[in-house]
């Protein structure tokens, strides 16, 4: 499959505008087109390590979940690592994309899967994405004799996806006001401008939550669970031996959950939850927290994330049939508990 088809297929999923202002995502090293992609890998952080074993694959794209190339680069040359990792990149042809926040805040994405280390329902964003309704992104209006009105709407109604209102009394003006898509707003003015010589008014929409999209996740627990045993249930998904437990003084036994995967500090400082489970939080944030009645999981940054992979894997196989994927098996987070 051709690298650029790929990409479509993964702005399918998780579209890129999703992802934080501040982040740099999508496809970040594109090699000479054109390039078909018949191995991919994905790993959480495209580490030397890792690019060794994508070049020893014979990997085609790096699909990796945190940017390599974050910040702007003057140069590209030896001096670096990450300088190194993107000649490198290039000189074997490989492609690499980075979807970050865009999957934390996607429907199934790596806040989802984390949330699955408890039986929970009631499942929702801690703070939605908002978008623009696709077909009503715009209102126009415009004021027209009442004569012309009949005219005027039956000539719009052959516009796709235009939302028309009702006439109100018969007066010598009417005020229309109409809904469309950003794509047509051109083609409103234009028949707009047939009937009136006076103003023609297009405002933008207030965006809208969009459903089960954005940051973070918090949900009710299905049984109550003690402190010890959401221990137990994170550890299991997570898939690690140890991790850390700040125990609230007042919240023994859980009743909801709030999770970001990675680094949850801005956005669950005051989320009403029993318990908080992400990668890291501040010394100040974990104690305002256990001491204001939440139980503090951390597990330390990349450790929240990397589990996705696996979810990442079989979803991607479904949609690129005929690409082989596979998850690094050297990407780990660089701490270690000794």
């Amino acid at each position: 499959m051709e690298l650029k088809e790929v990409v479509k297929k993964l702005n399918q999923f998780a579209s890129t505008s999703l992802a934080e202002k501040w982040d740099n995502v999508g496809l970040l090293i594109e090699p000479s087109s054109p390039l078909q992609v018949k191995k991919i890998m994905l790993t959480n952080d495209l580490t030397p390590p890792v690019m060794d074993e994508a070049v020893a694959m014979g990997t085609n794209l790096i699909i990796s979940y945190h940017p390599p190339i974050f910040t702007g680069m003057k140069c590209v040359t030896q001096k670096t690592w990450k300088e190194r990792i993107v000649t490198t990149c290039l000189e074997n042809r490989i492609g690499v994309f980075s979807p970050h926040t865009s999957y934390d805040c996607v429907q199934d994405g790596v806040n989802d899967w984390l949330i699955k280390a408890f039986d929970v329902v009631d499942v929702r964003p801690i703070q939605n994405a908002m978008e623009l309704h696709s077909n009503m992104s715009n209102s126009i209006s415009c004021c027209v004799p009442r004569t012309q009105c009949d005219l005027l709407q039956e000539e719009l109604s052959g516009i796709p996806h235009i939302k028309l209102p009702p006439l109100s009394a018969d007066t010598d003006d009417q005020m229309i006001t109409v809904g469309c898509s950003q794509n047509n707003v051109s083609n409103v003015v234009t028949v707009m401008n047939k009937y009136t010589a006076q103003f023609i008014e297009v405002k933008q929409m207030s965006k809208v939550p969009k459903a089960g999209y954005g940051r973070g996740r918090i949900g009710k627990l299905k049984n109550k669970l003690t402190v010890d045993e959401a221990i137990q249930k994170v550890k299991s998904h997570l898939q690690l031996g140890s991790i850390r437990i700040a125990k609230s003084p007042d919240a023994n036994s859980l009743e909801t959950v709030a999770v970001w995967a990675g680094s949850g500090r801005s956005l669950l400082k005051d989320v009403r939850a029993s318990l908080y489970l992400t990668g890291e939080m501040s010394h100040h944030d974990v104690l305002h927290a256990v001491y204001s009645g939440t139980n503090v999981i951390l597990c330390d940054h990349s450790n929240t994330e990397r589990g996705f992979l696996k979810h990442l894997k079989l979803r991607l196989e479904s949609q690129l049939p005929g690409v082989d994927i596979f998850v690094s098996a050297v990407d780990k987070d660089p701490l270690e508990i000794v």
